[in-house]
């Protein structure tokens, strides 16, 4: 997996030696409020995450990367539950995920990173289809993805259970054509 860049970013493979980077993000309480993980209470949660994150890229299951704006650390972007076949379906689709540090909110590190990402996963990976979603809540994730020009699938009610309520899902896909016809 090679490193990818963009006019502001360079986008790095997540590597294990990456906790100590991580580590102020992801032990937030507030960062993965409309996230699917809760924060990380000690650097050894950091340490399995950044494993899981290896052994899923050598498994050619996905692909995540560290978003470094000026040699600093302002994100995580992944792409990841890449699906080739399922039984007799071939799909060739994967999902991205994403996630930017409090203090580079707002500046488009995602947006930009993100469409990387999309010419990646369409151009160098080979798929068909990428899915991206978000809480239906979550408006600043929600601007990003109707930015990127995904088109909305629709709305799943009462997807997850936290924090004491049930909680919506908005579904956003892409298809190559489309992609490319974006230009």
């Amino acid at each position: 997996m090679s490193t990818l860049t963009t006019p502001r970013l360079v986008l790095r493979p997540l590597e294990r030696d990456d906790v100590d980077a991580l580590w102020p993000y992801v032990s937030d309480p507030d960062l993965p409020r409309f996230m699917s993980w809760d924060p990380h209470r000690d650097r050894a949660e950091t340490e399995a995450f950044i494993a899981a994150v290896v052994a899923g890229r050598q498994e050619g299951k996905g692909h995540v990367w560290i978003i470094r704006h000026d040699d600093v650390l302002v994100g995580v972007i992944g792409l990841e539950d890449i699906v080739r076949t399922m039984r007799a379906w071939r799909q060739d689709r994967g999902e991205i995920g994403y996630w930017c540090g409090p203090p580079f909110q707002n500046r488009g590190f995602v947006t930009e990173a993100a469409r990387e990402v999309m010419r990646f996963g369409f151009e160098d990976v080979g798929l068909h289809k990428i899915r991206i979603g978000c809480v239906s809540d979550n408006a600043p994730s929600r601007h990003v993805i109707e930015k990127l020009g995904f088109r909305f699938v629709g709305e799943e009610r009462d997807h997850f259970f936290r924090y004491g309520r049930w909680w919506n899902h908005r579904a956003y896909e892409m298809i190559i054509d489309e992609w490319r016809a974006r230009g």
